[in-house]
C-alpha cells in the first residue's frame, strides 16, 4: 500500500519543455570484468531516470517574474538590449527556450563554508550572502547539478561552458560535469593565478594561489577563437628597426623566416598579435588589486580582462551570453563597454538563490 506521507511527483507541464537526457556513459564508467561487481555512480548526484532534476527540484512557473530590459548605450539603441531577469535562476532557466545560449559563465558558490558581507551603496548598507551548506558536499552537488543540467538545455550546439570554482569542490564538480556534458566533451582547466605577484607566506602547507576555471563544449562543434596575451616588454624591445612609413620591425632569426637562398624577411610588431593564451593564466593583467578602480565592493567579483579573454575565445558578434550568479554584476558592465565600442553581445542573467537547507 502506497505511503500517505511520502513525496509526490510533480504534475507533469504540458508546455514545459522535455527532460533533456544524460549523455551515455556506461561503457567509460565499466570496470574491467576481473574486478568482479564493483558499484560505480554513472549519474550525477540527485539525478532520478524518470524526473530528473524535478523530483527534487519541482517546476514553478514565474508569471510576476521582473523583467527589466537594460539600454546600455546611446550608441546601441538599435541593439536588442540585454536583459535582467530577477529571481530563482533554476526556475528562470526552466521558462527560457532550448538551444538559445552561445555561451555560459558561471561563478557559483564555491563550497567555502563563509559568509561574505559586503557593504554596499551610498548608505553603506551592509549586505551578506552564505555560501555554507548544512547538507555538505553531496547538497552542494545536488543544488549546482539541477543548475548545470538546465544550463546544457539552454546551449546551443555550438556553446560552451565555462565553471569557475577552486580547491574546495574543483574535483568534485568536475566529475559531475563530466557526467552531465560528458567527458568527450572537456575542453580544459584552466588554472588562473588570482594572486600575481603577491609574497608566499605559507606556514604549514603551500599557499593557494588560483581558482580552477572548468570549460565544457556542448558538442564537438564548439565555438572556439584564439585569444592572445600581449608580447612582454622585452620581446616588443626586439622590435628596434623603423622602415621609412615608421613601423617597428624585428630581422626573423635564422631558420625561422629566412628564404631558401639565404635572403632575410622582416617581422612586423604590428602584425604579431601576442602569443596564444593557453590554460596557465598568470598575466598580472588578469588579477585585481584592492586599489583597482574596477571594483564595485563585491567581495568576490573578478576582474573585467577575465571575462573579456573568456567571451572573446569562445562567442562571436551577436552571440547571447548567459550568467546565472551575476554577483556584481561584472558580465553586465563588461558587455555594455564592447557594446558602445561596437560589439553588440546580449546577456541575459539572474542573481543566486539562498542555499538550500539539510
Amino acid at each position: 500500500m502506497p505511503d500517505p506521507d511520502a513525496p509526490h511527483a510533480p504534475a507533469p507541464d504540458p508546455d514545459a519543455p522535455p527532460v533533456e537526457a544524460l549523455p551515455p556513459q556506461e561503457e567509460f564508467w565499466r570496470p574491467p570484468v576481473r574486478f568482479g561487481s564493483v558499484p560505480v555512480e554513472t549519474e550525477p548526484l540527485g539525478w532520478d531516470r524518470r524526473l530528473g532534476f524535478l523530483k527534487l527540484y519541482p517546476r514553478v512557473n514565474l508569471p510576476t517574474q521582473i523583467v527589466e530590459r537594460v539600454h546600455l548605450d546611446d550608441r546601441a539603441a538599435d541593439l536588442d538590449p540585454n536583459r535582467l531577469i530577477w529571481g530563482d535562476n533554476l526556475h528562470v532557466m526552466r521558462q527560457l527556450p532550448t538551444a538559445s545560449v552561445d555561451l555560459v559563465y558561471i561563478d557559483p558558490p564555491f563550497f567555502s563554508n563563509r559568509v561574505y558581507n559586503v557593504i554596499w551603496g551610498d548608505d553603506q548598507e551592509k549586505r551578506s550572502f552564505d555560501d555554507i551548506w548544512e547538507g555538505g558536499m553531496p547538497g552542494y552537488l545536488i543544488w549546482l547539478n539541477a543548475r548545470l543540467h538546465e544550463l546544457k538545455r539552454l546551449l546551443k550546439p555550438t556553446g560552451s561552458i565555462y565553471v569557475h570554482c577552486d580547491w574546495h569542490a574543483s574535483h568534485y564538480i568536475k566529475v559531475e560535469l563530466d557526467k552531465i556534458f560528458g567527458y568527450e566533451n572537456f575542453r580544459n582547466e584552466i588554472v588562473w593565478n588570482k594572486y600575481a605577484g603577491r609574497k608566499n607566506n605559507a606556514k604549514a602547507k603551500f599557499t593557494t594561489q588560483h581558482d580552477a576555471i572548468l570549460l565544457y563544449g556542448k558538442s564537438t562543434e564548439s565555438i572556439f577563437n584564439v585569444v592572445y596575451e600581449s608580447l612582454s616588454e622585452s620581446a616588443v624591445k626586439e622590435y628596434r628597426h623603423m622602415d621609412e612609413e615608421g613601423r617597428l620591425y624585428r630581422m626573423a632569426r635564422r631558420g625561422k623566416g629566412y628564404e631558401s637562398s639565404g635572403g632575410s624577411r622582416r617581422i612586423y610588431l604590428d602584425e604579431n598579435p601576442g602569443n596564444p593564451v593557453g590554460t596557465l593564466w598568470t598575466d598580472s593583467s588578469l588579477t585585481l588589486p584592492q586599489s583597482s578602480n574596477e571594483r564595485v565592493g563585491y567581495p568576490t567579483q573578478k576582474p573585467e580582462a577575465l571575462l573579456e579573454r573568456i567571451i572573446k575565445a569562445s562567442s562571436n558578434e551577436n552571440d547571447v551570453v548567459l550568467d546565472i550568479f551575476t554577483g556584481g554584476g561584472l558580465p553586465l558592465l563588461l558587455l555594455s563597454v564592447w557594446v558602445a565600442a561596437g560589439l553588440p553581445l546580449i546577456s541575459r542573467a539572474s542573481p543566486s538563490p539562498s542555499p538550500p537547507s539539510a
